[in-house]
């Protein structure tokens, strides 16, 4: 039991490390692309399609580039792990704080310029504050994705020279040892293990973030009939906070607004984007110039790449993955697009069954795969469709969550391929 309690803590770490990179990432690109033309015109296409990128995708060269980093140590499949909780959550998060930038209420933003505020105070003290409901509310929505990767992250199995493997302790590697030495009282305990993990997180972290920012919200919100409930918010809003912590945190919010700027100004960091803003035609022929010689790259690498490929075998293979992929979608859509608007039409339903979807749509698709062998044994048939009830249960409570607050979020395709490549001899006891 120790070494499982100790397995999902590291799980855990894991995710909040990758969650700080997905923000990170999100709050320089989205910026990015939310205040300047030229590059908006290349983040978001290639944002729009890394999300659509299965997690094997990434892994196929990321793996070797993070194990080279770190050659035969852990902390290159620690890498692996954290990044597959990065790939889940940064394209959504990052989308999220973009939109925002860009609906910023004009109201609001006279009403910054008549105080005074200069572009620093009147992100963090406006368009941050503003977009932060639909930024926390993305990450929950991504959650059941990240936790999915995590753990079929943790599942892989990395060999090193020397005939020796690295295998990531946590969850997800409990499992599979689980699964491959038959131990099903072990693998029932690691999925009881996730699933609280999963709520532990939700009960003392998200929710009384969302309870706590949803005074962020501008003008009137049809998400919810009834505000958040978090018995955990109203704890920490009756108890006594030391006057030293209080102190601690208005001195650093008063440094952040303002001193910041300050020292930026000494710097003369100012004064330099002054000038580089008067070549600013040149800046952007440049910039062009590197996307093109980096398209060309591409193309070289693609036409070298394609040259030894069975074009026949991958277009065959292509069309039954597509059609495998097509079919659990439509299949999920036919089943839980009423469901979520039966739940989602009443808020205290929404309340209780939303959070279920979130913890069955961590579960990986590993634990299905004996139930579904049974099955091919019991009915005779091969297991090429079979395929298709794998990714639906990886899936649909993902597409049930997202539909039933009235969002369409494309990467549900992502996750699908990724489960379609782990059932296909994928990430669970793989091999890279």
């Amino acid at each position: 039991m120790s070494h499982l309690v100790a397995a999902a803590l590291r799980t855990t770490t894991r995710l909040f490390i990758g969650m700080g990179y997905s923000i990170l990432f999100s709050l320089i690109f989205g910026i990015l692309a939310a205040r300047y033309r030229s590059a908006r015109y290349v983040i978001l296409p290639i944002v729009n399609l890394l999300e659509s990128v299965p997690l094997l995708g990434f892994l196929t060269f990321t793996t070797a580039w993070f194990m080279g980093l770190f050659p035969n140590n852990v902390l290159g499949v620690e890498a692996v792990a954290i990044f597959g909780v990065f790939t889940a959550q940064a394209w959504n998060i990052m989308l999220a704080l973009y939109q925002s930038l860009r609906v910023t209420p004009e109201d609001l933003m006279t009403v910054a310029k008549q105080f005074g505020c200069n572009s620093w105070q009147r992100f963090w003290r406006l368009e941050f504050l503003y977009a932060t409901p639909s930024i926390l509310w993305n990450i929950v929505i991504s959650q059941s994705a990240a936790w999915f990767a995590l753990v079929a992250c943790e599942q892989a199995t990395i060999v090193v020279p020397k005939n020796e493997t690295l295998v990531l302790p946590g969850i997800g590697s409990y499992i599979q040892i689980a699964l491959d030495t038959a131990n099903f009282g072990a693998v029932i305990n690691a999925v009881i293990a996730l699933v609280i993990c999963v709520l532990l997180v939700n009960v003392f972290i998200f929710q009384p973030l969302i309870k706590g920012t949803a005074h962020y919200k501008y003008g009137t919100s049809t998400d919810s009939q009834l505000p958040q409930q978090s018995q955990v918010y109203d704890l920490m809003v009756m108890a006594k906070v030391p006057l030293l912590v209080k102190r601690l945190h208005r001195h650093i919010r008063y440094w952040w607004l303002y001193g910041a700027p300050k020292q930026w100004q000494k710097l003369g960091f100012s004064r330099i984007i002054q000038i580089l803003k008067k070549y600013t035609v040149y800046w952007r022929i440049a910039w062009w110039l590197v996307i093109a010689v980096g398209l060309y790259r591409l193309g070289v690498l693609l036409i070298k790449y394609l040259d030894w490929i069975n074009l026949s075998v991958l277009f065959k293979w292509t069309f039954l993955t597509t059609s495998r992929v097509l079919i659990a979608v439509l299949l999920s859509a036919l089943i839980f697009i009423p469901l979520a608007v039966w739940v989602a039409s009443n808020a205290r339903r929404l309340k209780l069954i939303q959070p279920v979807g979130q913890v069955l749509g961590s579960i990986p698709a590993d634990i299905y795969i004996p139930i579904v062998a049974l099955m091919i044994t019991l009915t005779g048939t091969t297991q090429h469709w079979w395929v298709i009830p794998l990714i639906m249960t990886g899936t649909q409570w993902y597409f049930f969550s997202t539909l039933s607050r009235g969002i369409w979020q494309f990467p549900v395709i992502s996750k699908m391929l990724l489960i379609f490549f782990t059932c296909q001899g994928g990430v669970g006891g793989h091999t890279f």
